[in-house]
């Protein structure tokens, strides 16, 4: 499956195997190296469960690097870089929109399947990570519809729809991102 988000001079394309035993490959993947995630760092991963109401379980399979402009922030590079197998990640629910004044159902937000930019929050365990979606610009970015099995297409930052069947499912969409 191939999904390209385009905004403006913005595409970001990401290639996922749907087999979980093959390495996840990329358009713009650089060569793997033996990097760990670390807390702070921006990840690409796959929701492989949803636990009502309270988390998700997110395979980490790549990092998407940083690098400091000139004035000191950093830009985000069109690149990733896959892990040689996944990472195991949880997504709390109060880590999905954390400045939310109403109650989320985590369900809304994220399904199986679906692929998340998503920022490293704190250690969890041995090989294990505490995700965050609370920036703008973390949340899904590739999603399918449940009842077509069409890629879903952004409309707004909390709903994706389809492009056939005009259905619109609840996500927590990533903000597009700015071309480097």
């Amino acid at each position: 499956n191939n999904s390209a988000e385009n905004d403006g001079n913005t595409k970001w394309i990401v290639s996922i195997q749907q087999s979980q035993q093959q390495q996840p490959q990329s358009a713009y993947a650089k060569a793997s190296t033996t990097i760990c995630p670390q807390v702070g760092s921006v990840i690409l991963g796959r929701v492989t469960r949803v636990v009502r109401p309270s988390y998700a379980v997110v395979d980490i399979i790549a990092i998407v690097p940083t690098e400091p402009t000139n004035n000191g922030q950093s830009k985000q590079q069109p690149y990733i870089i896959p892990f040689h197998e996944p990472f195991a990640g949880t997504l709390r629910q109060n880590e999905i929109k954390p400045q939310s004044a109403i109650e989320l159902e985590i369900s809304d937000c994220l399904r199986p399947g679906d692929v998340v930019l998503a920022r490293i929050h704190a250690l969890g365990g041995e090989k294990e990570f505490i995700l965050s979606t609370a920036e703008t610009e973390l949340g899904v970015v590739k999603a399918t519809c449940e009842s077509s099995g069409y890629d879903l297409v952004p409309v707004s930052y909390k709903e994706m729809e389809c492009p056939v069947t005009k259905v619109k499912e609840g996500r927590k969409v990533a903000k597009p991102r700015a071309a480097t």
